[in-house]
C-alpha cells in the first residue's frame, strides 16, 4: 500500500509497504528534518485495514506474501544502517590518512632540512687570541669546553653557556715571546709546561694548585697516565729528570750522568757509482746529509714509559753508509727524433727534471747501516736496570701501553716493562724517516697495542704480532702507512697511501702524479680490509662515533714546483687548501667536507664538534647529529 504523511515541518512525503500484522515493518523519517513518523504511519496503516476493500491475490502475490519475502522490507533498513555507518568510517579513514600523509611530509621535510643543512657544521664559537699567534695552544678541555693557554694566561670556556668558566694569569708580567706552552689535562688537573717550569691548576676553578720549577736548560715534557716527565739539562754531561705524580703532585728528580755527546763524520767521499760532475760536487759540498753525514757517536735520550723512565744509550761501533740509488735510473727517452704532439708533457718535463735532479746528487741517497750499541736504562727502583745489545741502523725507542720497543734497521726489538726482552723480529723494510732522531716529533709511533696484539708498521708491511710471544698472526702490505689506531669498537683504521714499492727506494723520484692517501678499516683478528677509501683526508681522527680525516695541501703549478724540487729550491708561494672530512664508519662514505684556503696552526675533535685555530682566530664549528 501506500502512505503519505505530512510531517510537522510541512513536509510531506509517501513511501510503498507491505504491513506486517497491521504495522509498520521498519521505523521512517521525514527526509527534510528526520522527524520520527513511523507512529503515523502505524495510524494510517490502521485506518486503511478498517476499510472494505476487494482483493484479488494471484499464486505468485501470494508467494510475494511469504515470510522470505516479507523480510525484505527491514533489510532496506540495515541496508541504509549500514551505508550510514560505512559513510562514518570513511570520514574517519579519512582524517587518518590526511593526518598521516602530514606526518610524512613534515617528516620528510625535517629530513631533507637535516640533509642540507642540520648536519653540516655551523660556526659556533669565534674569539682572537692577543699577542703573538705562535704562543698559544688550544684544545678540548672536556664536553664542552675549550681551553685556550698562552705563557702568561689560561682560560677555560663553557661552548654551551657562551661563558668562561674560569680565567688565570700565569705570571705577574707578560713575557716575551717563546716556546709555546704543553698541556696535559687529567681528571682533576690541567698541568702546563712553560719550559721553565710546570703550573697545576684546577681544572674546575683554574686555581693554582702547584707551581715545579724546572732546573736548567728545558729538553723535553712527555706526560703518561701516571706521571708527567720533565727532563733539563743542568751541563752536557748532566740531566735532571723530573717526575711528577699526577696523582698526588709528588716531584721526585734523579741527577743522571750522561756520555758527552759526540760526533763522527765519515770520509768525504763520493759513492763508486756517481760521476763528479759539478753538480754533484756542489750538492756535495751544499748537502752533509748526502755524502758527507755525520753520525752520531755518542748520545742519550730520556724516555717516559709509564711506569718508570728509560734512558736511551747509543754508541757508535763501526760508521758505515750504503749508497743506493734513489732517482731510476735512465730509460728510453721521450725526447728525440720521434718527438711528436701526441707525446706527454707531463712525462716529458718529468724526464727533463729527474735528469737535472741526478746531476746535482749523482741520484744516489745513503742509508746509515753502521753499527751501535744500544743500552736501555730502566729507573725500577734506586739502580737502573740495564739492556744492551749491538744493532745495525740508528737506534729508535717507542713506548706503548704494557711493551717498549727498540728499532734499527729492519729489526725490531720488544720489551716488556721491567726490561725483559720478549721478542725479536726482522722486518720488510726500515720504518719511515720521519721517525728517525733528528726529525721524531716525540708522540708518533710505529705501531699500536690492542685486542691482545702489537700492530707494527714499517714503510710497506702493517705486522700483527701476538703479545707476549711475538707469534706473527697476519701480515698486510701497504706503502706508505703513517699510522694506525683502534676505535671504541677494537677496529683498526689505518692511514696509507696507493704508493708502490718503487715509491720506497726511489723516493727521490720527481712525479707529478703523487700517490693518493688511502684509508683502510681493518679487523684486527684476521687483517681482512673491510673498507678502504682514497683521496679523501691524509690523517684520521677518532672521537666517540665520529671519524673524520683531515689533509692540508699546497697548491701551485706542478711545472714549477717540479722544477723547483730538481733544483733544490724552495717551492713558488702558493695557496694551501685544507680539508676536513667526516665519513660513515660503517661504509667510509663522505658525509660532508669542510674546507679553507689556510693552513690551520691547530685542530682537534670531540664527538660532533671540532676546533681549528687559524693565526690568532680560534673557531669551534658543530652539527647537529642522532
Amino acid at each position: 500500500m501506500t502512505i503519505k504523511i505530512q510531517c510537522s515541518c510541512g513536509s510531506k512525503y509517501a513511501f510503498e509497504v507491505d504491513p506486517v500484522e497491521g504495522r509498520m515493518p521498519f521505523a521512517v523519517h521525514c527526509p527534510t528534518c528526520q522527524a520520527e513518523g513511523t507512529e503515523r504511519a502505524n495510524q494510517l496503516i490502521a485506518e486503511t485495514a478498517g476499510q472494505p476493500r476487494l482483493r484479488v491475490q494471484s499464486a505468485s502475490a501470494a508467494a510475494a506474501e511469504e515470510p522470505p519475502a516479507r523480510q525484505h522490507a527491514p533489510a532496506q533498513g540495515s541496508a541504509m544502517e549500514r551505508l550510514r555507518k560505512e559513510r562514518r568510517q570513511f570520514r574517519v579513514v579519512g582524517w587518518i590518512a590526511g593526518a598521516v600523509a602530514l606526518v610524512i611530509v613534515a617528516l620528510l621535510g625535517a629530513w631533507g632540512w637535516f640533509a642540507l643543512v642540520g648536519s653540516k657544521p655551523r660556526l659556533a664559537y669565534s674569539v682572537k687570541v692577543p699577542g703573538a699567534e705562535s704562543g698559544w695552544h688550544t684544545e678540548f678541555m672536556g664536553p664542552g669546553v675549550i681551553l685556550l693557554v698562552s705563557p702568561d694566561h689560561a682560560t677555560a670556556h663553557d661552548l654551551n653557556a657562551g661563558k668562561d668558566v674560569w680565567s688565570v694569569s700565569l705570571s705577574e708580567k707578560e713575557s716575551a715571546p717563546g716556546q709555546r706552552p704543553e698541556t696535559y689535562i687529567d681528571k682533576e688537573s690541567v698541568w702546563i709546561c712553560l719550559g721553565a717550569r710546570v703550573v697545576r691548576l684546577s681544572r674546575a676553578t683554574g686555581e693554582m694548585k702547584q707551581t715545579v720549577p724546572i732546573t736548567g736548560q728545558f729538553q723535553s715534557f712527555t706526560p703518561s697516565d701516571t706521571s708527567l716527565l720533565v727532563v733539563s739539562a743542568k751541563n752536557e754531561t748532566t740531566r735532571l729528570a723530573c717526575r711528577i705524580d699526577l696523582a698526588s703532585g709528588e716531584v721526585a728528580t734523579e741527577e743522571i750522568s750522561v756520555p758527552r755527546a759526540q760526533q763522527r763524520a765519515l770520509p768525504n767521499e763520493l759513492p763508486p757509482n756517481v760521476q763528479p760532475t759539478a753538480g754533484v760536487l756542489l750538492a756535495q759540498a751544499l748537502d752533509e746529509q748526502k755524502f758527507n753525514k755525520p753520525l752520531e757517536a755518542m748520545s742519550s735520550e730520556f724516555f717516559s714509559t709509564g711506569a718508570n723512565l728509560v734512558e736511551l744509550r747509543v754508541k757508535l761501533l763501526e760508521p758505515k753508509v750504503t749508497f743506493v740509488q734513489s732517482i731510476k735510473p735512465r730509460g728510453p727517452t721521450h725526447i728525440n727524433s720521434s718527438l711528436s704532439a701526441s707525446s706527454s708533457t707531463a712525462d716529458v718535463a718529468e724526464e727533463v727534471f729527474n735528469d737535472i735532479k741526478r746531476d746535482q746528487s749523482g741520484g744516489v741517497k745513503g742509508i746509515d747501516e753502521s753499527r751501535y750499541e744500544a743500552t736501555l736504562r730502566r729507573w725500577i727502583g734506586a739502580a737502573p736496570t740495564e739492556w744492551k745489545g749491538e744493532v745495525t741502523g740508528v737506534p729508535m725507542f717507542f713506548s706503548l701501553k704494557t711493551v717498549d720497543l727498540l728499532v734499527a734497521g729492519k729489526l725490531l726489538t720488544v720489551f716488556d716493562k721491567q726490561n725483559k726482552k720478549l721478542f725479536e723480529a726482522q722486518l720488510a723494510f726500515p720504518v719511515n724517516s720521519r721517525y728517525n732522531p733528528d726529525r721524531w716529533d716525540h708522540h708518533a709511533v710505529p705501531a699500536v697495542e690492542g685486542q691482545g696484539g702489537l700492530y707494527f708498521f714499517d714503510e710497506g708491511v702493517l705486522t700483527a704480532f701476538a703479545l707476549p710471544t711475538g707469534e706473527v698472526r697476519w701480515r698486510l702490505t701497504s706503502v706508505g702507512i703513517s699510522k694506525a689506531q683502534f676505535d671504541d669498537h677494537g677496529i683498526l683504521y689505518v692511514d696509507s697511501t696507493s704508493g708502490s714499492p718503487d715509491d720506497i727506494q726511489y723516493s727521490d723520484q720527481i712525479k707529478f702524479e703523487q700517490a693518493a692517501p688511502v684509508l683502510l678499516k681493518i679487523d684486527p683478528a684476521s687483517g681482512k680490509i673491510l673498507w678502504r677509501v682514497s683521496q679523501e683526508g691524509q690523517g684520521c681522527f677518532l672521537s666517540g662515533p665520529f671519524l673524520y680525516t683531515a689533509s692540508a695541501q699546497q697548491g701551485g703549478i706542478a711545472m714549477a714546483n717540479g722544477l723547483a724540487e730538481a733544483l733544490n729550491a724552495p717551492r713558488p708561494d702558493a695557496p694551501v687548501y685544507f680539508h676536513i672530512y667526516r665519513l660513515d664508519p660503517a661504509d667510509g662514505r663522505m658525509l660532508w667536507d669542510f674546507y679553507r684556503q689556510e693552513a690551520p696552526a691547530e685542530f682537534s675533535f670531540q664527538q660532533n664538534r671540532f676546533l681549528v685555530r687559524f693565526g690568532s682566530d680560534v673557531q669551534v664549528w658543530k652539527f647537529l647529529t642522532f
